[in-house]
């Protein structure tokens, strides 16, 4: 399955670049089942080295601890833990600090890098993926490709984060393993 994945991989990053596309046609969801995620993340220098191979750069950025980080920042934090529930006023900030995690990492790049995002699944039961994507692409111009690495299922152009969530209807080129 995984090797199946990474050359549906490279078949897609080896495909021309089209210049011309907005920044939602720009990003690519590599689509896989969610128990493989470890696997995935084991080999993702395997990604990598097919994207040097079509002539394109890599960029990675790993966001599963991005809600820890920002949480022990935040100058509420003792008393979310004391009542969790009141963290729900604070989300939206949340959000706005994974955007702009995301915009400085793109921002470095240029119109033949990649930019790969894993940990999406992370955020899973905390803030909804669809926001993020949604308000870092409305925000941040994507010179090359940004990539996330998507545990979950696809039908059409409808995206489930872990199976689990109402999917989204979304614009990115899906890469998924052929069976």
């Amino acid at each position: 399955m995984i090797e199946n994945l990474i050359d549906a991989y490279q078949r897609q990053v080896s495909l021309p670049w089209e210049e011309m596309l907005s920044e939602q046609e720009k990003i690519w969801f590599c689509v896989y089942e969610p128990p493989y995620e470890r696997r995935i993340e084991a080999r993702l220098e395997e990604f990598r080295i097919k994207t040097l191979e079509s002539g394109h750069l890599w960029r990675h950025i790993n966001i599963a601890g991005a809600f820890e980080s920002w949480l022990i920042e935040n100058e509420y934090h003792e008393e979310y833990f004391r009542v969790p529930s009141d963290l729900e006023y604070d989300l939206l900030d949340f959000i706005r600090h994974l955007v702009l995690l995301l915009r400085k990492e793109i921002e470095e790049t240029d119109a033949n890098t990649i930019v790969a995002v894993t940990g999406i699944g992370s955020l899973y039961g905390i803030v909804r993926a669809s926001a993020v994507i949604d308000q870092a692409v409305k925000e941040t111009p994507i010179p090359g490709r940004l990539v996330f690495f998507f545990p979950g299922d696809r039908d059409a152009r409808n995206y489930r984060l872990l199976k689990a969530r109402d999917g989204w209807n979304y614009l990115a080129t899906p890469i998924e393993a052929e069976e």
